[in-house]
């Protein structure tokens, strides 16, 4: 409750009994019982006088002849309606004369009078409407445009007790059991509802048993919380809040209403309200209707309850004014809550909110009760009538209004009084709305625990999140939180458990009312933490979205509500009370101080000064809404930067399963504060989610490895994190990789030799998944699929696992050459290379010969590669290989460079392996075609002297002997074995590869004392065939080739036999023109077989059109057109070109064209 009104008794102890009362612009009209009329002028206050003043200034004897009974103003047709001894009388309203008594209204009760603008034909008219219920019927007159139009009767079945206008065409009428309207001026009669409560709280659809004991308390809930109704049901202001009253409603109409004479069985009334409203009563509970006669369910969706039956109702453009003659509780208002109540004191007027029906105010008018009440100048005076005194409602200023209820705490009600207030220019408004908005958000996250609603709030005025961020605890707002914050800390860590008992209570359930709260103790304020922190966790990722999407169109600055604190004009007005009042309210103590929540609300992004012009604040100044709200354009870098680092912080309190999501994704999370709450937390992995999304690879990669090497770490203990974090990184951090790649490949290495285990914080009770193998790591890290390994530079990773192991060498250029189709001679030299070393670290290391790569497998390997290779060196690759072993291997080499014989020589003598020999000349035959020559020569001689021989050691060994009794130890023995081997082996390579070895080269080769063996028979045989079949098939093609140009030669005498002759003379036969050189022509063979029939030639053109009359005479026959045609030699159509007329001519069979 606050203070709305004043009571000013502005006339008492009258010698005469009012009995009516009316007020139109500065005119007060009172008609007394004795039937005589008083004037009053009325003097508004000025600045001087505070004020109003009521002055006699006619008195108006014998007016009537009986008590003046209603008194109704029509001041568009300067008509006052006056109603005595049951019969109303028209006088002039500027003269108070002219006296026409309405005969059709004898035995009148009820008066009602209405203006407003009507469309008439479609043209605005101001239409002005006097109703009259005069025994049993309902009598209307109407003026146009304050021109007399016409008077209407209608009949009505029942007695009418209450009447009021809710449009120029509808009037709603209320009987002792029902309430009806009545459209003019067709006179239909149409029932609303019945006349009693339960009815009336039936159709507001409020259940009868709940609306019952609403009533029974509603004087004691009315005065409950700020978003109490005066039912004790929870209300928006927002969406009540009625607009400013329009120039087309009441301001014109009833401009009073005379109620005197009632009495307590009259219990139903309907009276005005503002944006052309009726309010219906009956008893205590009345409902609101519109212009057409329908209830109002959107905007009061339950009826309004009085704390006693009113038997008057006016309105202002906020409130519903009533007054009763009954006894109410004690009680008093604002303004007299510091004093002692008194005990049995009447309360005759009561104040409610139209929109959000809250009691306002209850006033005790103590001179004597009011018999009515009226409002004059469309609801801005408010006058109560008693019999011998007469009050005038004076209105507390509207900024002290709202400042009232805000300290109240009762925002709602502030936002409707500043909506349906007619003090406030309608541009303030929107924007005295928005600061009571924000403050109410404020109000509900840290008073009221509703953190959802204060968040949806903030959103909704696109207030920046640092608004919301700032009212949390300093761990969570860190340098945004505002004073105080960090006080509550404790509290609002509180366990949820703990404040689950005591938590608040249902947003739409009562609220205690003050007379309740003073008897009941105060509990301690009791906030679930966990339920704040997941409603601001809601609401910052809502809001993250917000700003990627600006962030993906391409906004680099979000537009946001920034409050901007300034200086309140009215300070220094401030009471000793009022201060004591703000010193027990923690919500308007912070908002008092001009720094408050500076840091929260526009640190970021701010490029101006936190103060605000005088001019920038409304005219209506208000103390706690001493700031200003302005849209400013933040960078939205920034705010996502707070937005993040926040979130993450209500992850550590609240959700750290989210942690991950959040930081592996692009974020901007302060990297600075989140690295010092993961490492408090001993969030590790999210750390290492955190540096790799910002980029510091390199302290991901140390904290990876300090926790491998740690004993005492759990989740990323050993190698592999380190392994499985390396795969992450991009192509461009190489050099990275290769720093850290390091220490997981040399800790497998000694896991493998089982040498320097403890030194390298390993042991043989390792988990094997903890720390992978030097080949694994290679796998994963540098021969993978993955686009950042293809991109790696491949020299340089060969180079640096060179320095390793040459086994990780060859694993990884293997991969490099099957999966990439690499080509690069460096690469092959590096593999080449790499196979030497790893076979001399074999051959030195007697320990590696029985490891899982033995030397023998290495071998064919590096075989394998030198025949499949083309890119390698064989010069380098030579020169790597060793003198004295690796003969083999050598002789590959050897065939690349060409050097067959020597690679032959290194087969024969030094491998010792006539077969191998033989397997070369296969493979080389393309490139060399007579190496088999070669290998036959070197069959029939002696060794060279600078070779090693190890196939005489053979022989000598008996490794390799024609018989097993062949046991030879001298030097000539062992030479005559080697040359029946090779003769022997000789005349298998003559047999079997003949077509390879001419016969002139073997016969002059083959020594003469050599043994005619059967290969060599065989061979003989084989290469005499094959002479043979070359010399068929030479004599086969010389004589097709002769009979191919005999063929040719009588076909070109055949065409030169027979010639047509064309002279400059000749002329076509069909058109009879000249044929030139320069036309195009065609030769038709003679048609006759007779002896000197000669050829026709015809111009090309003339054969066309004769071909085609040809083909148009006979279609579908065979003719002999078709002979014709085939006989027919055309040319080309161009008929400049001759050489190509002479060439289609050619072309013809057995012609010639000679010209002359």
């Amino acid at each position: 409750m606050h203070n709305a009104f004043n009571i000013l008794p502005v006339l008492k102890q009258l010698p005469v009994r009012v009995e009516s009362a009316a007020a139109y612009s500065d005119r007060l009209l009172l008609g007394t019982a004795n039937g005589a009329l008083l004037v009053y002028r009325i003097t508004e206050p000025t600045g001087d006088r505070h004020q109003p003043q009521v002055t006699l200034v006619e008195t108006k004897k014998a007016f009537a002849r009986r008590s003046i009974e209603h008194l109704s103003v029509i001041k568009e047709a300067g008509v006052l309606a006056c109603l005595a001894d049951g019969l109303v009388t028209l006088y002039d309203l500027h003269t108070l004369s002219n006296a026409t008594p309405l005969a059709n209204t004898k035995g009148a009760s009820v008066v009602a009078a209405y203006t407003a603008v009507d469309h008439i034909d479609g043209i605005p008219t101001l239409v002005s409407k006097l109703a009259v219920h005069a025994k049993r019927k309902v009598v209307v007159l109407e003026w146009r445009d304050a021109e007399f139009y016409k008077s209407f009767e209608y009949s009505a079945a029942d007695k009418i007790t209450a009447m009021q206008f809710a449009s120029p065409n509808l009037l709603a009428l209320a009987t002792a059991r029902e309430f009806l309207t009545l459209q003019l001026p067709r006179g239909q009669w149409d029932d609303l509802f019945p006349a009693d409560t339960a009815s009336l709280r039936t159709v507001a659809g409020v259940s009868l048993s709940a609306s019952h004991a609403a009533g029974a308390d509603g004087g004691l809930r009315a005065g409950g919380g700020p978003d109490q109704s005066a039912n004790g049901s929870a209300k928006s202001a927002a969406g009540n809040a009625a607009p400013t009253s329009t120039a087309s409603t009441g301001m014109w109409g009833s401009w009073a209403i005379g109620l005197s004479g009632s009495s307590n069985e009259n219990k139903t009334t309907i009276a005005r309200m503002p944006n052309e409203k009726l309010l219906l009563c009956h008893e205590d509970i009345g409902v609101f209707i519109n212009a057409a006669g329908k209830l109002c369910h959107r905007e009061y969706t339950e009826p309004m309850v009085f704390d006693r039956t009113p038997t008057g109702i006016t309105y202002t453009s906020s409130y519903a004014i009533a007054i009763s003659l009954e006894s109410g509780p004690a009680s008093a208002s604002s303004s007299d809550a510091r004093q002692q109540p008194q005990p049995q004191k009447r309360l005759n007027v009561e104040v409610r909110n139209i929109a959000t029906q809250a009691l306002v105010q209850s006033l005790h008018l103590a001179e004597e009760p009011p018999t009515s009440i009226i409002n004059g100048s469309g609801g801005k005076q408010v006058w109560a009538i008693g019999s011998h005194t007469v009050w005038r409602l004076m209105p507390v200023p509207i900024q002290q209004q709202v400042e009232e209820v805000l300290g109240a705490g009762q925002y709602d009600e502030a936002i409707s009084l500043v909506a349906q207030s007619d003090s406030i220019l309608e541009s303030e408004k929107h924007e005295l709305t928005i600061k009571i908005r924000w403050l109410r958000a404020r109000w509900l996250f840290r008073d009221q625990a509703k953190y959802e609603a204060a968040l949806d709030e903030f959103s909704d005025l696109d207030a920046t999140p640092t608004e919301a961020i700032a009212l949390c605890p300093e761990r969570i707002a860190g340098e945004l939180a505002e004073d105080g914050s960090s006080d509550d800390e404790s509290l609002l860590r509180e366990d949820i458990s703990s404040g689950s008992d005591q938590s608040r209570s249902d947003p739409a359930e009562p609220q205690q009312p003050e007379t309740q709260k003073a008897k009941t103790p105060q509990k301690p304020k009791q906030v679930v933490w966990k339920e704040a922190l997941y409603a601001l966790m809601r609401y910052l990722t809502g809001h993250r979205r917000v700003l990627q999407r600006a962030a993906t169109e391409g906004s680099r600055e979000h537009e946001y509500v920034v409050r901007v604190p300034g200086h309140g004009d009215d300070e220094d007005d401030d009471s000793d009370e009022d201060k004591s009042d703000n010193d027990g309210d923690s919500e308007r103590g912070s908002l008092d101080k001009p720094n408050s929540g500076s840091r929260g609300n526009g640190s970021v992004g701010r490029s101006r000064s936190d103060t605000v012009e005088e001019d920038s604040l409304p005219h209506v100044r208000l103390k706690r809404l001493a700031f200003s709200l302005e849209r400013m354009k933040i960078p939205v870098a920034a705010m996502a930067q707070v937005v993040d680092t926040t979130l993450l912080k209500v992850y550590l309190e609240c959700s750290p399963g989210l942690l991950g999501p959040l930081l592996r994704v692009k974020n901007h999370c302060d990297v600075e504060q989140s690295e010092g709450l993961l490492l408090e937390h001993k969030r590790f992995a999210e750390l290492v989610d955190l540096y790799h999304g910002k980029g510091l690879y390199r302290n991901a990669l140390q904290l990876l490895q300090s926790q491998g090497k740690s004993s005492q770490s759990t989740q990323m203990r050993g190698s592999y994190p380190v392994v499985r974090y390396l795969l992450r990184l991009p192509a461009d951090q190489f050099e990275l990789v290769l720093e850290y790649v390091r220490w997981p490949i040399q800790v497998g290495v000694a896991r493998e030799a089982s040498t320097d285990a403890a030194a390298d914080g390993s042991d043989s009770s390792m988990d094997a998944d903890d720390w992978p193998t030097p080949p694994a790591i290679v796998s994963m890290v540098f021969a993978d699929d993955r686009p950042a390994a293809e991109a790696f530079p491949r020299p340089r990773v060969a180079s640096f696992l060179r320095q390793i192991s040459p086994m990780l060498v060859i694993q990884y250029l293997t991969y490099v050459f099957e999966a990439w189709s690499d080509q690069t001679p460096v690469l092959h030299d590096d593999m080449v290379a790499a196979h030497l070393d790893a076979l001399s670290s074999s051959a030195s290391d007697a320990k590696a010969a029985n490891s899982a790569e033995p030397s023998d497998e290495l071998r064919k390997r590096l075989r394998r590669f030198l025949r499949s290779s083309r890119s390698y060196s064989p010069e380098k690759a030579l020169a790597r290989l060793p003198e004295d072993r690796l003969f083999e291997e050598r002789a590959l080499v050897l065939s690349r460079l060409g050097r067959h014989e020597h690679a032959l020589n290194l087969l024969v003598f030094s491998v010792a392996s006539l077969v191998l020999a033989e397997q070369y000349c296969l493979e080389n035959i393309a490139d060399c075609p007579d190496v088999f020559v070669t290998l036959l020569r070197i069959l029939v001689t002696a060794p060279p002297q600078d070779i090693f021989d190890n196939e005489a050691e053979a022989i000598r060994s008996g490794a390799i002997a024609i018989s097993d009794s062949d046991k030879h130890h001298t030097a000539d023995d062992i030479e005559g074995v080697r040359q029946r081997i090779h003769w022997q082996f000789a005349g298998h390579l003559l047999s079997v590869h003949y077509m390879h070895i001419p016969a002139a080269e073997a016969l002059r080769l083959l020594p003469a004392d050599m043994e005619f063996s059967p290969d060599i028979l065989e061979y003989l045989r084989s290469q005499l065939c094959a002479l043979d079949q070359a010399m068929r098939s030479t004599n086969l093609a010389q004589n097709l080739r002769v009979g191919a140009d005999q063929q040719a030669r009588r076909q070109v005498h055949r065409m030169q036999a027979s010639y047509v002759v064309v002279t400059e003379t000749r002329t076509c036969p069909h058109c009879l023109k000249r044929i030139g050189s320069g036309t195009a022509f065609a030769v038709i063979p003679p048609q006759s077989t007779k002896e000197g029939a000669g050829h026709a030639v015809v111009h090309y053109s003339c054969w066309q059109r004769q071909k085609s009359a040809s083909k148009s005479s006979v279609l579908g026959a065979s003719t002999s057109v078709s002979d014709e045609n085939r006989s027919l030699a055309s040319i080309d159509a161009d008929d400049t070109d001759a050489a190509a007329a002479a060439a289609a001519a050619s072309t013809w069979p057995g012609f010639e064209l000679k010209w002359t």
